[in-house]
């Protein structure tokens, strides 16, 4: 019985000792890690921080050639990056120059003043062949007024000014009517609104209508308004008709110019002289002016005066 209890004893006094051993060694490794873990670290890092200065300090060839290398490298991605600021800037001006250009023509700056509104209402909310602008008789806008959607294209008339906002009826309008002139066959006809964006002239067979002729409203100066995009022709019918459709989509209509009430001519000698002007101004090729003529004419009197001087 003796000898189990120092037996016991004995054991637990080895455990105790092999635990007190085990600590003493994680205590001293937990205080050498530090310094061995350093020796070991610049040990390997120092070849690596050797090269780095190396290459930093270094005027030899090759330190040199990498460091020039790399300040060429930043120095061209800081000149890509101001070219693209500079692109940038030109793009910027070119829009503000081409609003500008594109505003002047559509306020008709070298003819009758004219109120620029914008649209805040089209078809999606209002009956198709409608839309709302946000100008009234506050800025002068007048019932009866064209209105433009470029320098000299009419797409409506307005029917109704509130104070500050005003509605436009498009040409396009179930119902509406107007006299038109149709360059090509150069005659006059009659248009009427079909609703959806769509007008159409009718004309009697025989007359040469074609795709493309351009339509003018000659009672209101300048009256362009659209070209026939299709032709329906049956021989056995009396009459042709031609579909029109303006060149500016309503979805993409963003700002109109609204014209005055003294645009629209009421005489029949004003209309005329406005078609007459539309078929005289047809031959006109831009581009070519009477100098070419005039030059062409000089050089070869000059040179019939030499051949008869050589004579």
């Amino acid at each position: 019985m003796i000898m189990k209890v120092q037996s016991q004893r004995t054991s637990n006094r080895k455990k105790n000792i092999r635990i007190l051993l085990i600590s003493v060694v994680f205590i001293a490794l937990g205080l050498l890690a530090p310094k061995a873990f350093s020796v070991v670290s610049q040990v390997v890092m120092s070849p690596f921080h050797a090269t780095s200065n190396w290459l930093r300090e270094s005027n030899s060839l090759i330190p040199t050639f990498i460091r020039e290398r790399q300040e060429l490298t930043a120095e061209i991605e800081a000149l890509e990056n101001e070219l693209q600021i500079a692109q940038r800037t030109t793009i910027t001006r070119q829009r503000l120059f081409e609003e500008n250009v594109r505003l002047r023509g559509l306020l008709g700056a070298d003819e009758e003043n004219r109120i620029a509104a914008g649209v805040i209402a089209r078809p999606d909310t209002l009956p198709y062949d409608y839309i709302q602008i946000d100008q009234g008789t506050e800025s002068g806008v007048e019932v009866g007024a064209p209105v433009f959607a470029g320098s000299d294209i009419v797409i409506g008339l307005v029917v109704y000014a509130a104070r500050e906002y005003s509605f436009v009826t498009l040409f396009t309008t179930p119902g509406f009517n107007a006299t038109v002139f149709v360059s090509g066959p150069d005659v006059v006809a009659n248009m009427e609104g079909m609703g959806g964006g769509v007008a159409r002239v009718r004309m009697p067979q025989g007359i040469a209508m074609n795709l493309g002729n351009l339509v003018y409203v000659p009672s209101i100066e300048p009256g362009v308004f659209g070209r026939i995009s299709h032709l329906e022709n049956e021989p056995t019918q009396p009459e042709q008709y031609g579909f029109i459709s303006p060149d500016i989509a309503i979805s993409s209509l963003h700002t109109v110019a609204v014209g005055k009430v003294s645009q629209i001519s009421r005489s029949v000698e004003d209309i005329d002289q406005n078609i007459l002007e539309e078929l005289l101004s047809t031959l006109v090729v831009p581009g070519v002016g009477l100098t070419v003529s005039s030059s062409t004419a000089s050089s070869t009197a000059t040179s019939s005066v030499e051949t008869e001087t050589e004579l």
